[in-house]
């Protein structure tokens, strides 16, 4: 172990890392707080147990650089790195918290915020599993305030419909695979170890249940609840990350930042036509 930086964070600065005056000045011009939530989770050998942590806050930190320079400024918040993780704890390293906990620490964080001024507040995920929690906390933090307003983006709808502009893979890519692994190398390329990438597809009908074109977070009506991630995978992740390049991870980046700052804009700076390529069909 040796005394060295890991990785170096570009801003703007999420919320703890500003002053309290810092926060006090930038309340003056804006009420709408992005909050990051992650989870840590094995990725594969390849990959940090942050990855989605580290997602979660590029999403808001690029999508908060859009609405700045479209005149709607926001604020990102603490990112939250736990995360409803069941499912993954046949890996080392994985930490899940319940749905209970999870939903508790959420609006309890927001309260705390409202209190100090913040009254819109903008959920978005580096992890999928997180959604329902997401939601129900959003509901529960309306209930218990006279003018909070929450929204819970998923962006992997968005991003789902160009994915296969993006990336080389013609089988279906999963977690950890050539899109997470893309997005890291931009963002932590330090904390990837290609050279201990394998390739790991799973059976369509498999691949469907996890996370194919019917399940609900990608746009489809359907849930499948999850028991082990194991069952699919030795390794902690699914598809082939040796396929991975800094390109891919920024054009699937832009996708999901253009779609959050466009859905922000709209609703919370009556924004409509804001203009951002996730209105179109190709990133």
């Amino acid at each position: 172990m040796r005394d060295e930086i890991i990785y170096v964070q570009k801003g703007p600065p999420s919320l703890p890392e500003m002053t309290g005056p810092e926060v006090e000045e930038r309340l003056k011009v804006t009420r709408v707080l992005l909050l990051p939530f992650g989870a840590t989770e094995s990725h594969g050998a390849h990959l940090p147990l942050g990855t989605d942590t580290f997602e979660a806050r590029e999403n808001c930190r690029r999508a908060a650089l859009q609405l700045e320079e479209s005149g709607c400024p926001v604020v990102i918040g603490p990112v939250i790195p736990f995360g409803m993780s069941s499912f993954h704890m046949g890996f080392t390293g994985t930490i899940s918290i319940s749905a209970t906990t999870f939903i508790a620490l959420t609006k309890e964080i927001c309260i705390s915020l409202y209190h100090g001024g913040f009254r819109k507040f903008a959920f978005v995920h580096g992890h999928d599993g997180n959604l329902p929690g997401m939601m129900v906390a959003a509901q529960e933090i309306v209930d218990a305030t006279p003018d909070a307003e929450v929204m819970v983006l998923n962006w992997l709808t968005a991003l789902s419909k160009v994915y296969h502009t993006i990336q080389t893979s013609k089988k279906m890519e999963g977690h950890g695979g050539e899109g997470e692994t893309s997005r890291i190398l931009v963002t932590h390329p330090e904390l990837v170890h290609l050279d201990l990438a394998v390739k790991h597809h799973v059976e369509p009908e498999a691949m469907r249940k996890i996370q194919g074109p019917e399940h609900i977070k990608t746009g489809g009506g359907i849930f499948y609840a999850t028991r082990s991630y194991k069952t699919h995978t030795p390794y902690g992740h699914i598809g082939d990350p040796t396929l991975a390049s800094e390109d891919k991870g920024n054009r699937a980046y832009d996708v999901i930042a253009e779609w959050i700052a466009r859905v922000i804009a709209r609703d919370y700076f009556n924004q409509p036509d804001l203009d951002v390529a996730s209105d179109r069909t190709e990133p």
